[in-house]
Formats: structure tokens, C-alpha cells, sequence
């Protein structure tokens, strides 16, 4: 027990010695000409108010890669699996993802930094706010809440990524004891889920928020966090005594040491939980939007402006980029005015949507000259996720693909995954746009909960509330309702969810962390001609904090790296 409580804290806890000036953080957190102090910041509320937006801009961020000051570059995992590949050797979500090639020098985890970053600033939040000298309860009750939403949303990111970590209350001070034990899944899983209570108990409602206050975190985000969180608990991987990996004596910190069916009775009614809110405060599936020509776009809304009635919390905290400026010049390709990128859907993930009518696609794979037809036969999701030879890219800039070019500038699939480049950038006047990633739309829950109550109990109804669920997500992108026949058992309606999952989501953060929870990852990617182990499915120590330590009788390791 020892060995745990000493070796493995460290790795966590080196990093505030970086991070402990509060100061250091930039212009968000303070007026122009104020010397700030903690006391200055927690003096009022429009200086607090300075510090929660730059706590907003390290703790709330999407899976959207982005370059910024403050962690260079966030992971991007939609090039990670079988959703897409990259032409760009240089872009890194493709090198640490799709071969498999995470590593201590290159994680994958450009963000290990900024969530103890993020979760020390919420700590910092917790533990003044209460006492700021002036009187306004309800703007210190949403400022906790907001504090602890952000820490819990932040260990919710370590925890599907690293296992146990470190649970820290309270700031660490300069010179205090770093040796602070590794904290079990379980014990982490209810750490986050209390943070979540407070914060549905503390953060207002979403119809409660003013125009200005749009973004912000409220009382239904949490309860997504949380319904989130217990999906994942429940999920094969981390509800099992088998782990995936051998840890020793240390088990515990990457599953949760035993099956308990209750942990989806859990996620049943969390998830339930999110759709009555939900329906409360007005928030809804994206319906009825239509394009020029009568077509139902209503799928291509919700991700091309993320300020819709179905996003329950995105990333707001961006600048203005255009054609040229990374992400874009990463995942527009160059016939568009990229500077050479391009994020190509696989045909393995193309191959999954099925046509309009619910029937399976036949495809001819030496090709032919229907190949276009078959694409505008598939599911309308294909066609508002990706572009596709012949295609335009928006209505001003035209792709004239070549399926046979190969190249860092070229399409090596067939089809560039369009979303999440918003439609309005273009190469003929680069407008510059804000990129904005969901971090939680309200699609996620209605398939959580159809998952969730068909690991408790399959059901062979047609008006039973899982297939209802599905079908709600389902039919939204335009097609007819999944009958009961078509899945008629437990496994067809767990593997029904998951492409529903895929296909809903793609290039949202979701695949590659739904194939680990489930079970899938090896399969997956071995089908995309990379073959991964078991112990990818954690994330490797950096090599910067081993290095920084230095002192393996304190920090070894993550078993496989």
C-alpha cells in the first residue's frame, strides 16, 4: 500500500509547481492596468468574474483541436480511429492516434497540464468565494457551482484517459506535502458525481440564463457530466473485476473491482434525468431546418452553429480564425485553401451508414460510376458529415477530387470529413468564423439512456423506452423508425446504439473513448490496418514529468510504455 500512495502521486501533483502563480494566466482573469492579487480578484464580483473566464478557457474545452497559449494544442481524437485519417503527418492527432503510436514524448494528451491547471483554479474558487466581502448570494451560489462543475468535468477527462488520479479538495501550497496517494476509480467516479450534486443544486437552469450569459455553465451541464460519468462506470471496462490491465495490487485503479448490473439502473436514471430538464427549460433535438433546394439539414445545424436549442454546453472560449489559421489549415483540404490537410473519412466508417430506407448499401469495391448515386443514397448524415468528390465544399468554393491521388494535399479515401469546419469558411474571402466544439448536446442522452436500459433488460416491444430513445435520434436525421424486428436481441440493440453513437457524432470526442468503455478498440483499429494493445487504452506518463521528478522510487511508468 505504500508503493501506492507514494509512486504514483507524484505524476499529478509536480505539475502545480509550474502552475501556482495565479498571475500568470493572462489578460482573461484581470482588467487592462490592474496588478492582481489573490485578494484583488476575489475583492468583487466583476473581478471574479475575470478569473472564472479564465478558468472557462482552461477547464471547458471540447474535443475541437485548437492552438492556444495556454496548451498549445488540444488532442483532436476524431483522426484517432476508424472515423477518419489525416493527410498531414506533422498534424499531432494523427501520429499518437491512428498507428497507435502514443508514446511518453508524444501522449496524445497535450491537456494533462491545463486540467490540474483548471481543477486548482476551481479549487481556488471553492475556497474564496464564500468569504468575498460583498453581499450577493446568488452570484457567489453560481460562481461554486461553476466551480464545481469545472472541477468535476476535468476529473471526469483524467478518469477516462488515466485510471484513478489524485483527488485534490483543496490547493496544494508551495512546499506542502506532494505525496498524495492515487485515488481509485471508484473513489474518483464519486468524487465527480458529488461535484456534479452541488453543482445541479448551485447552477442555474438553462431558461434562466439572460442573452449575455449564454454559454455558461448551468444546473442541466452538470447533470449531463454526471449522467456521463455513469455511463461510463457502468460501461464493461471500468464495471468489472477483470481488468483490461495488469496493475498488481494496484487493480483498483483502473476498473472498479466488481460487476454490478445497479451501475446502469444508475445511468438509466441520470440520463432520464437529462431529458425531463431538458424538456423543462426548452432545450430540444434540432428539428425541421431545411436548405434552399427543401433537403433537412437539421443534423449539419446543430453542428455548424453550436448555439442551437439542442447544444447544453460547447466551447466558447476562442478567437476568431480563418482559412489559413490552424485548425483549419489542418482539416481544409488544400483544393479548398488549406495549406495542404485534410481530414479523409475512412471507407470502413462510410461503409457503416446505411441507405435512406434502413437497408444495408451494396458497394462494388473496384469502384464504378455509381459510387456518387450510392453516397446520396446513405443515411443524410453521410452527406451533411462529409464531402465527397463532385461535392461543393460550401456554396462558394467547389472539391474536383481525383480518388485515385495520393499525397499530403490530397483526398487518400475518397471523402473529406467537412464537420467540424464551419460551412461559412471559405478560401475566397476567408471569413473568419469561431470555432465553437459541443462539449454536451442533448442526442448524447437519449442514446445513454436507450443503452442503458437495454444493458438492464432488453425488451422486444416496439414502444419500449429504449427503442423510443434510439429512435428519437434516429429519425431526426430523416429516416424511418428502427423496428423491434430488426433487433432482436441484446447484442443487435447494443450494436444498433453503438453505429447510432458513430454516426451521430463523429469527430465530437465520443468514438475513441466509446470503443475503450465497451470494448472495442482493438477490433476497431485493427480493421483500419493498425494494431493497438491493451495498454494504449490508458495514456502514457510524459516524459516531462518523469524527467522532472526523476526519482523512479516515486514515478514509474504506466505498465506497456
Amino acid at each position: 500500500m505504500e508503493k501506492k500512495y507514494i509512486k504514483t502521486a507524484v505524476l499529478f501533483l509536480s505539475i502545480f509547481l509550474n502552475t501556482i502563480c495565479l498571475s500568470c494566466d493572462g489578460y482573461l482573469e484581470k482588467p487592462p492596468g490592474v496588478d492582481v492579487t489573490e485578494d484583488t480578484i476575489f475583492s468583487s464580483p466583476i473581478q471574479i468574474d475575470y478569473f472564472v473566464a479564465g478558468t472557462y478557457f482552461m477547464g471547458v474545452k471540447s474535443d475541437f483541436p485548437y492552438w492556444n497559449q495556454h496548451d498549445m494544442s488540444d488532442i483532436g481524437s476524431g483522426a484517432a480511429t476508424d472515423e477518419a485519417e489525416i493527410t498531414q503527418g506533422w498534424y499531432w492527432c494523427q501520429a499518437p492516434w491512428n498507428a497507435g503510436g502514443m508514446n511518453p514524448s508524444n501522449t496524445g494528451d497535450l491537456r494533462f497540464a491545463t486540467h490540474w491547471k483548471a481543477i486548482r483554479r476551481a479549487n481556488t474558487i471553492l475556497e474564496r468565494i464564500d468569504d468575498a466581502p460583498f453581499q450577493d448570494d446568488a452570484f457567489k451560489r453560481r460562481v461554486k457551482g461553476e466551480g464545481y462543475c469545472i472541477r468535476a468535468l476535468n476529473y471526469f477527462e483524467l478518469f477516462r484517459k488515466y485510471g484513478g488520479v489524485p483527488i485534490l479538495r483543496e490547493r496544494v501550497a508551495l512546499g506542502g506535502d506532494l505525496k498524495i496517494p492515487r485515488n481509485t476509480v471508484q473513489e474518483v467516479v464519486q468524487f465527480i458525481l458529488d461535484d456534479c450534486k452541488e453543482a445541479i443544486r448551485l447552477l442555474p437552469k438553462p431558461n434562466e440564463l439572460n442573452t449575455s450569459e449564454r454559454g455558461r455553465l448551468t444546473n442541466l451541464a452538470a447533470m449531463c457530466l454526471k449522467a456521463r460519468t455513469l455511463l461510463y462506470a457502468a460501461s464493461p471496462t471500468f464495471n468489472t473485476d477483470k481488468p483490461y490491465l495488469n496493475f498488481g495490487a494496484n487493480n483498483d485503479l483502473i476498473v472498479l473491482g466488481n460487476y454490478d448490473k445497479e451501475r446502469w439502473k444508475a445511468a438509466a436514471d441520470a440520463a432520464k434525468d437529462v431529458l425531463d430538464e431538458a424538456t423543462k427549460t426548452g432545450v430540444a433535438l434540432v428539428k425541421g431546418r431545411k436548405d434552399e433546394s427543401g433537403k433537412d439539414i437539421s443534423y449539419l445545424y446543430v453542428w455548424d452553429n453550436p448555439d442551437n436549442e439542442e447544444v447544453i454546453l460547447a466551447d466558447q472560449c476562442r478567437g476568431k480564425v480563418g482559412t489559413g489559421h490552424f485548425p483549419w489549415n489542418g482539416q481544409i483540404p488544400s483544393v479548398v485553401g488549406g495549406s495542404g490537410g485534410g481530414l479523409c473519412m475512412t471507407f470502413n466508417f462510410v461503409m457503416k451508414y446505411e441507405k435512406k430506407d434502413g437497408t444495408q448499401q451494396t458497394w462494388n469495391m473496384n469502384g464504378g460510376d455509381d459510387l456518387m448515386q450510392k453516397y446520396e443514397e446513405l443515411d443524410p448524415r453521410f452527406r451533411q458529415t462529409a464531402t465527397y468528390h463532385g461535392q461543393p465544399w460550401n456554396s462558394t468554393d467547389n472539391l474536383s477530387m481525383d480518388m485515385s491521388q495520393t499525397g499530403n494535399d490530397k483526398c487518400i479515401t475518397g471523402q473529406y470529413m467537412h464537420k467540424p469546419v464551419p460551412l461559412s469558411v471559405s478560401r475566397r474571402d476567408n471569413v473568419q468564423v469561431e470555432p465553437k466544439g459541443c462539449i454536451f448536446r442533448l442526442a448524447e442522452f437519449y442514446l445513454s439512456y436507450a443503452e442503458a436500459l437495454n444493458e438492464i433488460s432488453y425488451s422486444n416491444l416496439q414502444n419500449s423506452e429504449a427503442l423510443v430513445a434510439l429512435n428519437a435520434v434516429h429519425t431526426r436525421a430523416g429516416l424511418s423508425p428502427i423496428l423491434i424486428t430488426e433487433l432482436p436481441d441484446q447484442d443487435s440493440f447494443r450494436n444498433a446504439i453503438m453505429l447510432e453513437r458513430q454516426q451521430e457524432f463523429p469527430y465530437e470526442g465520443q468514438r475513441w473513448f466509446d470503443l475503450v468503455r465497451m470494448g472495442g478498440a482493438k477490433e476497431a483499429m485493427k480493421a483500419e490496418g493498425h494494431i493497438i494493445q491493451d495498454y494504449q487504452f490508458l495514456y502514457p506518463i510524459p516524459k516531462t514529468e518523469l524527467e522532472r521528478i526523476n526519482n523512479t522510487e516515486l514515478l514509474w511508468q504506466n505498465t506497456g510504455y
